[in-house]
């Protein structure tokens, strides 16, 4: 499973559980990747934030995906820190990829194109700047 992608360790848990390995044996299993560092959440998160950034995704929906593959809010806070993303930027380039100008739009059009940067994960204060 780790040949294709990285995975986290939950992910992997997941799987293994779901092929019928015990717990004994997931353990052992882990013991061993972690081992022969194989297996790494940071270099999970690392890769799918850039992922993520490159697709256009927002903080908030990297942040929502992350949860849910087991990834701790703390260990992604102190990740995206030091990174220093500007997220305006990331914003911006997701906009003006889609839309090709804001030049006078309507206000029905406007509520779109904020529902569609707020699906891609874009706070709200971010998304209102890029209208103005």
């Amino acid at each position: 499973m780790l040949s294709r992608r990285e995975h986290s360790r939950v992910e992997l848990e997941a799987k293994l559980a779901k092929k019928e390995f015990t717990k004994e044996q997931i353990a052992s299993a882990f013991e061993q990747l972690l081992e022969h560092g194989l297996q790494s959440d940071q270099r999970y998160l690392e890769d799918f934030v850039r992922s993520r950034l490159l697709k256009g995704s927002g903080p908030l929906k990297i942040a929502h995906e992350l949860r849910t593959r087991g990834i701790d809010s703390h260990t992604l806070q102190d990740y995206l820190n030091s990174q220093q993303i500007d997220w305006f930027e990331v914003a911006t380039t997701t906009y003006e990829k889609k839309y090709l100008s804001n030049d006078e739009i309507d206000a029905q059009e406007r509520a779109k194109r904020v529902r569609f940067m707020q699906s891609k994960g874009f706070p709200s204060d971010i998304i209102f700047r890029l209208f103005k």
